[in-house]
């Protein structure tokens, strides 16, 4: 009982109050509440102080830029996700790594070289592609004593370590700076086709085959990296007199030096260096000795005009030709080292024969079994001289661009953590595989 008094008592309260409508409230939201101007027409005026308006046109500058190469760069995602050849299965693995935290995609090292490669695809077996293509991405020789790496693989992963270190050392003077750069390049570019920036734009896509904005971006990254061998790698690149000297010295006999060398042999020499070979191993900066030889038997019928032909002052080439010698009566090149024809590779009965003549001199045949041999020598050329002038300078370029590549090794090796070498063969190797899976079924 007394719990049913109590709930009389509650409910008589209850209805003794005001009387209220619970109610809930509804916007409707149109699609013009998502506009992003202003809803007020009224003009707003800002006041700049007059010292920063530069500063404010600078800054928006750049922000523009920032933006260009953000929507470059999705655009490029888009692309490198997109299967390029219809029909042929992809693999899955089309990012192969990363380089700062920004991911490398298969299509980027392959898009430049595509049309190589699947020319090349139809003519190698496999196995040939597989190590054409691995050699094009990745390479190591030796030259000089200094390991030279190359490839598209670790010039695109390098490349990107050493913008990302330039772009990162930038003070805010010099990123206005290179903006000014690029923005005079892209004016000169117009200048050059009488102020039209689409005949400019039209020339630059035909002779780069890419768009204006991505020439400019490449000759804007290069400018940066230009700017990071200067403050870090080439003041480090110093090659001295005696660095010289010890190429020329590997030289045999180089107190025979010739600095009067036929043009032809300066030639091959300078474009020996200029391919970065060691001075030792270019055939046209040694000393040798040319033997000739012309060979008949003994019961042939040319003895006597041969013996006839050299009593009456025809030389060694003459008679090699009248008699049809191969090679013009070329018998052997050796090495010239001290000591001359006696340090040849020669038969002792040879040395003995043409030692103490003089070039082009023939003596008697020398019987040789079955044989009669006319034997000269026809040529001796001595080795490159330290102080021909062309090619001191050659040697002094190679040597310090062979430098300056062993210094920006150890700047890049100092960029990247352990191991990082060994993740861009593997990236190279899965570029391959993808590759060759994707040119050649």
């Amino acid at each position: 009982m007394r719990w049913t008094a109590s709930l009389i008592i509650f409910c008589t309260a209850g209805c003794s109050g005001p009387l209220s409508v619970i109610t809930k409230q509804v916007n409707i939201i149109d699609t013009a509440d998502f506009s992003i101007e202003s809803p007020s027409t009224e003009q707003v005026k800002i006041d700049f102080p007059v010292d920063s308006i530069e500063e404010v046109i600078e800054e928006i500058d750049e922000t523009a830029i920032m933006v260009d190469d953000a929507i470059s760069r999705a655009e490029e995602f888009d692309d490198l996700l997109m299967p390029k050849l219809i029909g042929i299965p992809l693999r899955v693995e089309a990012l192969v790594g990363q380089v700062n935290g920004r991911p490398v995609y298969a299509n980027t090292v392959l898009d430049p070289v595509a049309d190589q490669i699947a020319a090349l695809a139809i003519k190698l077996t496999r196995t040939e592609l597989e190590n054409y293509i691995r050699k094009a991405l990745y390479q190591e020789q030796e030259t000089m004593g200094v390991t030279m790496r190359g490839g598209r693989m670790y010039e695109l992963v390098v490349t990107d370590l050493l913008l990302s270190e330039a772009i990162g050392g930038l003070s805010k003077e010099q990123s206005v700076g290179l903006i000014a750069i690029v923005k005079r390049m892209r004016n000169d570019y117009a200048s050059t086709h009488g102020g039209s920036q689409s005949q400019a734009r039209e020339a630059i896509e035909r002779e780069s085959g890419v768009t204006v904005d991505k020439f400019l971006r490449s000759q804007r990254d290069q400018i940066l990296i230009d700017a990071l061998y200067r403050q870090k790698i080439w003041p480090k690149v110093s090659v001295t007199w005696r660095d010289i000297q010890r190429e020329f010295e590997q030289i045999p006999v180089s107190e025979l030096a010739d600095a009067e060398i036929s043009q032809s042999r300066i030639n091959a020499i300078l474009d020996g260096l200029q391919r970065q070979l060691s001075l030792i191993s270019i055939e046209e900066a040694k000393g040798s000795i040319t033997i000739g030889r012309i060979s008949v038997p003994k019961d042939d019928e040319r003895i006597d005009l041969i013996h006839e032909a050299f009593s009456n002052g025809a030389s060694f080439d003459e008679v090699a030709e009248m008699v049809g010698a191969a090679d013009g009566g070329i018998w052997e090149v050796f090495e010239l080292q001290e000591g001359g024809i006696e340090t040849t590779s020669a038969s002792q009965k040879v040395k003995d024969h043409l030692a103490g003549t003089e070039v082009g001199e023939v003596k008697e045949p020398l019987e040789l079994g079955r044989n009669l041999m006319w034997l000269a020598v026809l040529e001796i050329q001595h080795p490159v001289s330290l102080y021909n002038r062309d090619i001191q300078i050659a040697m002094h370029n190679t040597l310090r661009w062979l430098q300056f590549n062993r210094e920006k090794d150890r700047y890049v090796e100092s960029l990247w953590g352990d191991g990082t070498l060994e993740e861009l063969k593997k990236m190279a190797e899965s570029v391959t595989a993808i590759a060759v899976q994707r040119y050649q079924q």
